[in-house]
């Protein structure tokens, strides 16, 4: 299926492992010029029909990423997708936070999305066109023991990109929030060995719990989760807007 984004210009952010750098691969081979921020970037490259042009952004600089946006627009003339990936904050009980770690994942997972979503959202109502992707989790539904950070901060961005869905509609820009489960990245096995360490049991049993718990009896690839975020980056997707779409193979019991 030709998803149409030959052509385009995306911005993935925290693009260099896991779920970013799987979405920056598929959109590139798709034909989009994808942008990759990310902390550690490499050297640009071609994929498939597009290319990957790193750049190397710290999330946690609150004035580099307000400025991010325009720094693409600069460079490339136009902002067609804009996917907000964020680095996972520490998996801790909530009795057990202090305030430094709430601020800590404050500015990990809600400060950048809200200066990028917002400044993209003006950039794309000036253009008339374009597509905002926030990817989250599941853990904004059914919070799992442990990740209260992120499950709350992320929560946050959800109901942002609500609102910003039906502010953008009337201007032809969509925005939509992907949730993934459990994905087999390198943050997923930091999370089941924090478990492992909290539970004092092993790595294997803690995995063997997680998927227990998915129907479909494993957990996703990153690329699985990358071909969602290129279908609704996609004019298929152009009646969706507003949407959260879980990803995590029926993990999340909810009817909604």
């Amino acid at each position: 299926m030709d998803l149409g984004l030959a052509g385009k210009v995306a911005l993935v952010t925290a693009a260099s492992r896991g779920i970013g750098r799987a979405v920056a691969q598929r959109l590139a081979a798709e034909g989009a010029t994808v942008v990759a921020a990310a902390r550690s970037a490499g050297e640009p490259e071609t994929v498939g029909a597009g290319r990957i042009v790193p750049l190397a952004h710290d999330l946690g600089d609150a004035d580099a990423t307000a400025a991010l946006v325009d720094r693409v627009l600069a460079e490339h003339q136009r902002l067609d997708i804009l996917v907000l990936n964020t680095p996972g904050p520490r998996i801790i009980p909530a009795l057990e936070t202090t305030w430094a770690d709430w601020a800590s994942a404050h500015d990990l997972l809600l400060r950048p999305v809200v200066q990028l979503a917002t400044s993209g959202a003006r950039r794309m109502k000036e253009q008339g066109s374009g597509v905002i992707l926030l990817l989250s989790s599941t853990w904004v539904r059914q919070p799992a023991a442990g990740g209260v950070l992120s499950a709350s901060y992320r929560s946050a961005a959800s109901a942002l990109i609500k609102s910003l869905a039906g502010e953008l509609a009337p201007h032809g820009v969509r925005v939509a929030q992907v949730m993934p489960g459990a994905t087999g990245t390198d943050r997923m096995q930091a999370i089941v060995e924090a478990k492992a360490n909290r539970n004092n049991t092993t790595v294997e049993d803690e995995i063997a719990a997680v998927v227990k718990d998915i129907p479909l009896g494993r957990w996703a690839e990153a690329e699985e989760i990358a071909d969602v975020v290129a279908f609704l980056a996609s004019d298929r997707a152009s009646f969706v807007t507003g949407a959260s779409l879980a990803v995590d193979g029926g993990a999340v019991r909810a009817t909604y």
